[in-house]
């Protein structure tokens, strides 16, 4: 995935001089393997490639889901309360993500 990342944003970048949002990311939770550790890595990622001042701007998880739809949970649905710990992971990227657009202002 980091390999895929970086190659990605460079030719955003380099080629296309437009920011590179990675969209629909996510690891299903009935797989193997933790999802926290998936997408704090992922996180991290797009954390390291924006504070680089590169055209990162930044992801969007694939799926956050509202209470009651836990029916359509295809493994990969992430209700918010439902999930305390991918919540805090989220919440922390939004946080350093913020911080880090107004460290450029």
């Amino acid at each position: 995935m980091e390999k895929w990342i970086t190659s990605h944003w460079e030719d955003a970048r380099n080629i296309l001089k437009k920011p590179l949002v990675l969209a629909e990311f996510g690891k299903s939770s009935r797989g193997q393997g933790s999802r926290d550790i998936f997408m704090t890595s992922v996180y991290r990622n797009v954390y390291n490639l924006a504070k680089e001042g590169g055209t990162m701007a930044g992801s969007l998880v694939w799926q956050l889901m509202a209470h009651g739809m836990e029916n359509y949970d295809d493994g990969y649905c992430i209700v918010l309360g439902q999930n305390p710990s991918t919540t805090q992971i989220i919440s922390d990227q939004a946080h350093v993500m913020t911080a880090l657009a107004h460290s450029f202002n």
